[in-house]
């Protein structure tokens, strides 16, 4: 579980860094579009700032060394059927029942579909609460977000990498997607004792 707990401490370090290239030009913009500071909105898109980039460095890390890669290259670069990982949790309860095999949980097949709905869920609650979108738009920008990443992978971290070093694989698209549509429709729960934020401001 330790790899999980590698970006959390990455923002930690770059957290001084962040509020610099980020926060303050929003607050400035801020400033001169609406001629004041909120400091709830302020307060909520550096959030979803922290978040993005959370997630930015949950793809990309552990980041392996150029040795590791070109000595262990992927077998499969593209996973591309769709219904995958029914067989990875058949195998995987397989294993568990008759004893022939271990699993590890942060690896297991479910915790991964999890990891995935879990990841943009916060995404979805964002779309609707902060920047007021449809549940249409949300799906799009979270397939695309997801798509975003997915790509980051395969193209072995934008050609930084000899090889890929995670798989491109469409289920996570898939479970990333629905986990964004998700958080639409959890978003009125889960922000009703959120200070609301007026449409008008976005536009």
């Amino acid at each position: 579980m330790h790899e999980y707990l590698i970006p959390l401490h990455m923002i930690y370090a770059l957290s001084p860094l962040i509020t610099v290239l980020f926060l303050i030009p929003y607050t400035l913009y801020q400033r001169r579009r609406y001629g004041e500071i909120v400091l709830r909105r302020m307060a909520v898109m550096y959030t979803f700032i922290f978040y993005l980039i959370c997630m930015y460095f949950y793809i990309i890390t552990p980041l392996p060394t150029f040795a590791y890669v070109q000595e262990h290259p992927l077998a499969v670069r593209i996973q591309l059927h769709p219904l995958a990982f029914l067989y990875d949790i058949k195998e995987q309860l397989y294993w568990i029942i008759t004893g022939t095999g271990t699993v590890n949980i942060s690896h297991s097949a479910w915790f991964q579909i999890g990891g995935n709905l879990g990841l943009l869920f916060p995404f979805g609650v964002y779309m609707r609460y902060y920047f007021h979108r449809s549940l249409r738009q949300t799906v799009m920008l979270s397939f695309a977000l997801s798509l975003f990443f997915e790509l980051t992978q395969l193209t072995a971290l934008y050609g930084i990498y000899p090889a890929p070093y995670r798989v491109f694989d469409i289920n996570d698209l898939m479970f990333n997607t629905i986990g964004g549509a998700l958080g639409y429709r959890f978003a009125p729960r889960i922000t009703r004792r959120f200070p609301r934020i007026p449409q008008a401001l976005h536009k």
